[in-house]
């Protein structure tokens, strides 16, 4: 007896085609991976140039390629913007960074440099530089282009506060022709400036206005005081401005202070005389 012969239906017809589609669907599309694989890393794209952008004072095309080419990975396919412009932005001189691509083996980067407006610090704990945001960055002092920069110090994290008292009293002293050339805020938060004289104030604490009054003061009565003592301002060297009613002097040539009924040696304010 003859065994029955097995019945192909259309369903398994259909089922087999679409397995066979699928097996040559994969094959094509490994095939096509490995494809591109190859091709992204062909040497005509790896990265050999940057294109820079933006007004640059401090950093060069070749310096960058000097510096940050070798710190890269990968290809221009394969590299990651964002690490990119990581790496861009750890140059001294480089404050922010927008990294593209430029096909087919270059970058493109639009650089916003520091614009350095002070020195921060000091010569004991090294020098910085202060950008015109209020930003402590590392910047070669060397490399500044005004020598005459303010020396503002404090604590880092107060940076911007220092610049921006710095810019609130300087103009106070317009009167005198006389311009802040340092300020500090130490740790306790007592400030302290000198002038262009070599005038040293101690202002003290307190706020901004506190501070203003304070030089407010010291300004319109100053002329007057020296003047008792046969001295001009150019003569001073030392003002202490914590008090209330007056302020505390040391002149060249002047040994001793007076406090306002006459007693010499005593280190009492010397009470100004608004004219």
């Amino acid at each position: 007896m003859q065994a029955p012969q097995p019945v192909t239906t259309t369903t398994d017809i259909r089922l087999m085609n679409a397995t066979a589609s699928l097996l040559f669907g994969l094959v094509l599309l490994g095939a096509l991976i490995s494809a591109a694989w190859w091709f992204t890393r062909l040497p005509q794209f790896s990265l050999k140039g940057i294109q820079v952008m933006g007004h640059t004072t401090h950093t060069t095309p070749y310096a960058l390629r000097s510096q940050v080419l070798p710190r890269l990975t990968g290809n221009f396919f394969s590299i990651r913007l964002e690490e990119a412009r990581d790496v861009f932005e750890q140059q001294p001189w480089v404050r922010q960074a927008v990294v593209s691509r430029v096909f087919p083996n270059q970058l493109a980067v639009r650089l916003e440099e520091h614009e350095e407006v002070a020195y921060w610090g000091n010569d004991e704990e090294g020098m910085r530089l202060l950008n015109r945001q209020g930003e402590v960055f590392e910047g070669n002092p060397e490399e500044v282009a005004n020598i005459e920069l303010p020396r503002l110090s404090g604590p880092d994290e107060q940076s911007a506060a220092v610049l921006l008292m710095y810019r609130r009293l300087g103009p106070l002293f317009n009167p005198l022709e006389a311009r802040i050339t340092a300020l500090e805020l130490d740790p306790r938060g007592y400030w302290s400036l000198t002038l262009n004289n070599d005038t040293v104030l101690n202002l003290g604490s307190g706020n901004e206005q506190e501070l203003a009054a304070r030089i407010r003061q010291f300004v319109q009565t100053i002329g007057a005081v020296t003047a008792r003592y046969g001295r001009s301002f150019a003569d001073l060297q030392y003002a202490d401005l914590r008090y209330k009613t007056g302020y505390a002097l040391r002149l060249k040539g002047v040994g001793t202070l007076e406090s306002p009924d006459g007693n010499a040696g005593k280190r009492q304010p010397t009470k100004p005389k608004t004219q």
